[in-house]
């Protein structure tokens, strides 16, 4: 699975990835949701929490590509998988999508 550099991630979101549970797992926090990535085992997961609370937590694997972007007041974390793509917008609100093909 290709993922963005350190650099790439504090860009986006103003936070560069810490160490997980092992240390190939990254852990992006920002905000209320949480983005976790195994480059080699090529899974992601999202966790979106509100007051303490999760309100969604999704796990995937055989991801392809984990993509940041930023722009015109907008941060995402797009994961590419060979079947679609699941959309993170962090900024300014929160909004997950998934698109299969």
């Amino acid at each position: 699975m290709q993922v963005p550099s350190h650099d790439e991630i504090l860009d986006a979101f103003g936070v560069t990835p810490e160490t997980g549970d092992e240390p190939w797992i990254k852990v992006v926090r920002v905000e209320d949701v949480l983005l976790s990535f195994d480059e080699l085992a090529a899974s992601v997961r999202v966790r979106w929490f509100q007051s303490g609370e999760t309100v969604v937590d999704l796990y995937r694997e055989r991801a392809s590509r984990l993509l940041v972007r930023s722009g015109r007041g907008e941060s995402h974390a797009v994961v590419e998988f060979a079947d679609g793509e699941l959309t993170v917008r962090i900024h300014p609100s929160v909004r997950i999508t998934s698109r299969h093909h």
